[in-house]
């Protein structure tokens, strides 16, 4: 059974990109069930109209919106859009991102574009038309990109991905500079293990790069976290719907780690 929830986000409008499955849905879930209306905003349009279904079950107003971040030309559309249907944007969670796993010299231009182009490209224009919008309205915001525990130190397996991810926590602290006089408030996270089809692909690359069985790269990563065990989608959810109420209203510029204690930098 959910858990009843005081609605500290009534009335706000959520924007999050990548909540058609895992952690975005997750996420998207968890803010409608605060109070607020979200957009949907993915890649994907058949998931993305299913967590819009569920949001709206929820009693709260939703609007799925296709888009593709790593295109910046779609992104301010995406932000009319919900604005003409919602109302107004107070919350942006950048949340879209993709992993490849591949050895340093192995990595491509391709790759690395791809990588590259949603984590930290789409991520910051996604952000920039979504601060501009808040700043017309004048009465605030928040913006909570999604970084990872790959963005605390280096991946020898996946260096284009943790440049992404130290890439997020770079723009996050400095909008969080220049967004503070606006009453808007940015702020990342790095979630650690968390049993998404993110964590899928990255296990079985893992194995097939190193020859080992499925699930073990998994399993050996969660033996080095102290909780020993992987993240409920919910926890990292759950942080993100903190860092958007008003219990929130004085962090800003931070990277906050959701790991079980894998980082504690």
């Amino acid at each position: 059974m959910e858990k009843a929830l005081l609605p500290r986000l009534s009335d706000k409008v959520a924007v999050v990109t990548g909540a058609g499955q895992g952690i975005g849905r997750a996420i998207a879930l968890r803010l409608a069930r605060e109070g607020a209306n979200v957009a949907i905003a993915d890649l994907n349009p058949t998931t993305a109209g299913q967590t819009a279904i569920d949001i709206r079950q929820l009693g709260r107003r939703a609007t799925a919106v296709t888009v593709n971040v790593a295109q910046v030309s779609q992104i301010p559309p995406m932000i009319a859009q919900v604005v003409n249907e919602l109302g107004h944007v107070d919350i942006l969670v950048n949340n879209a991102g993709v992993v490849q796993i591949k050895p340093l010299l192995d990595v491509t231009e391709e790759g690395w574009n791809r990588v590259v182009d949603v984590n930290m490209k789409g991520l910051f224009f996604c952000l920039q038309a979504a601060a501009k919008q808040m700043i017309a309205q004048g009465t605030g915001g928040r913006i909570i990109n999604m970084s990872s525990v790959s963005g605390r130190g280096g991946r020898a397996d996946s260096s284009h991905y943790a440049a992404s991810k130290m890439a997020v926590i770079s723009i996050t602290r400095s909008a969080a500079l220049a967004l503070a006089k606006y009453g808007i408030l940015v702020n990342a996270l790095c979630p650690g293990v968390v049993p998404t089809t993110m964590w899928d692909q990255i296990d079985q690359e893992r194995a097939q790069l190193f020859g080992y069985a499925p699930g073990t790269a998994r399993e050996r990563l969660v033996e080095t976290v102290p909780l020993k065990r992987v993240a409920d989608p919910e926890e990292i959810a759950a942080t993100v719907a903190f860092l958007a109420s008003p219990d929130g209203s004085y962090i800003t510029g931070q990277a906050i780690n959701v790991d079980g204690g894998l980082e504690m930098d």
